[in-house]
């Protein structure tokens, strides 16, 4: 078994004698990070409180971080024997080669890991017999690599990052470069784009298969996540094709919710919605739809910024092509807006901050908005807000998502305007024709605009 990392601090989570039944991951974690991996010809097994006392000499030694053990030496280590544990006295005992992961301890060593992968041998090995699942090691291995890198990140020390991040292991590699490129991007640090590119040339150099795409979507999630944005978006270009070639339904709709995710949390709302809309599964298309402004921190109607933001995301909306999913995404993110708006119309003070996101859904034509819109001039504007407020009715009337009869409803209250705000209201909508405005003829406009 290969020692990418030294012991780290990571490992006081999982090393508790006294925990019981640990997943099968966290004995890996253990063995990874133990002090010595030896083979031992035990002398002599003593039963002390707690556990048992294992005295012998080093037969082979495969790992170790320090010189002190070497074949030859004699050794002693502390591990936990009881009846129902995976090494009970009698069992030791009649044990006369151990295979065993060792850490240092206050007063000498003990088995790193309970005993839990310790093995005991008929003959010394060239070789060592203990070999944990690759898959297990590499997530293990990952973990404490992170905590590592993250140790060094918080020091303002990349170059120890990097080095902790620039593994042999292609496959890690990749995921650790993107980590460490998404730490620094959170922390503002000068090394993010470099080292979002070196992700990403290790990334080129995967074979092709599943392994590849599996390690591409999770350093795409690093990198988004930590905010790297060029290199976000370039890995989100590569894996694009191959997320596309997926015939697995739940596994192609898993992909490409990771890239939705990874887009949009890169403002490119685009092509996010574009991902979006290849997933086969309507349920989880709505709830993402919904959720979508909220991908910006502290979204909001009072906020200026989330202003702009949601109209990106219409507008990226209306670039789409395919026609359905087009008006699902305009409705959704309306429908959005407009309750955000609607939020602050019972808070006085907050009323005008309504206006500017009510009127983003709007001037989208959708009804619900428009027919706030309405409200929001007279309430805020008074008399001088009749005008504005016959145009949105108008708008309301040959808008969407209303019920039907809303055009019905809309030539009723523009009825109860007068022919000066009623031509007005025209002009606001383009015309220049001059005359008589009537309710029919502003629904006619508006539905044109």
């Amino acid at each position: 078994m290969s020692r990418l990392v030294p012991s780290v601090a990571l490992l006081l989570l999982i090393a508790t004698p006294a925990l019981a039944a640990l997943e099968p991951k966290h004995y890996v974690a253990r063995r990874l990070t133990a002090d010595f991996h030896l083979q031992v010809e035990t002398a002599a097994v003593e039963e002390q409180a707690g556990g048992c006392r294992v005295e012998g000499r080093v037969v082979r030694r495969f790992a170790s971080t320090a010189e002190a053990l070497a074949p030859g030496d004699a050794v002693a280590f502390a591990i936990p024997c009881p009846a129902d544990g995976f090494w009970p006295a009698t069992r030791l005992k009649a044990a006369k080669l151990l295979e065993v992961f060792l850490r240092t301890v206050p007063g000498g060593f003990e088995a790193a890991d309970d005993g839990e992968g310790m093995a005991a041998l008929d003959a010394a090995t060239e070789t060592p017999t203990v070999r944990d699942d690759p898959a297990l090691v590499r997530e293990m291995t990952e973990s404490i690599a992170i905590y590592s890198i993250d140790s060094e990140a918080k020091r303002s020390n990349p170059r120890g990052a990097l080095a902790l991040a620039r593994v042999a292991d292609p496959v890690l590699r990749v995921r650790l470069l993107a980590h460490a490129a998404g730490l620094f991007a959170t922390k503002k640090m000068a090394d993010a784009d470099a080292t979002g590119a070196e992700a990403l040339d290790a990334f080129a150099s995967l074979p092709p298969g599943d392994l590849r795409l599996e390690t591409g979507l999770a350093a795409l999630e690093s990198l988004a996540m930590g905010g790297a944005k060029p290199a976000t978006l370039r890995l989100a270009d590569q894996l694009t094709p191959e997320i596309d070639a997926l015939t697995l339904p739940t596994r192609r709709d898993t992909a490409l919710l990771t890239l939705y995710g990874a887009r949009i949390r890169s403002d490119d709302a685009t092509a996010a919605l574009a991902a979006l809309a290849k997933v086969g599964n309507p349920k989880i298309r709505r709830e993402r739809l919904d959720d979508m402004p909220f991908a910006q921190k502290d979204f909001g109607p009072a906020n200026p910024a989330s202003v702009a933001w949601m109209d990106r995301l219409l507008t990226a909306a209306e670039a789409q092509t395919d026609a359905a999913f087009k008006r699902e995404a305009l409705t959704a993110l309306c429908r959005t807006a407009y309750r955000a708006a609607a939020g602050l119309v019972e808070r006085p003070e907050l009323i005008a901050k309504a206006t500017p996101m009510a009127e983003l859904a709007a001037r989208r034509h959708h009804g619900p908005a428009a027919v706030l819109m309405a409200v929001l001039m007279e309430v805020t504007q008074g008399a001088a807000g009749r005008a504005e407020a016959a145009r949105w009715y108008a708008v309301a009337g040959s808008g969407f998502d209303l019920e039907v009869g809303a055009a019905t409803e809309a030539a009723r209250t523009l009825a109860g305007f007068t022919p000066a705000e009623r031509a007005t209201a025209a002009r606001l909508l383009g015309s220049t024709t001059p005359g008589a405005v009537t309710p029919k003829k502003l629904l006619d406009l508006a539905a044109r605009k």
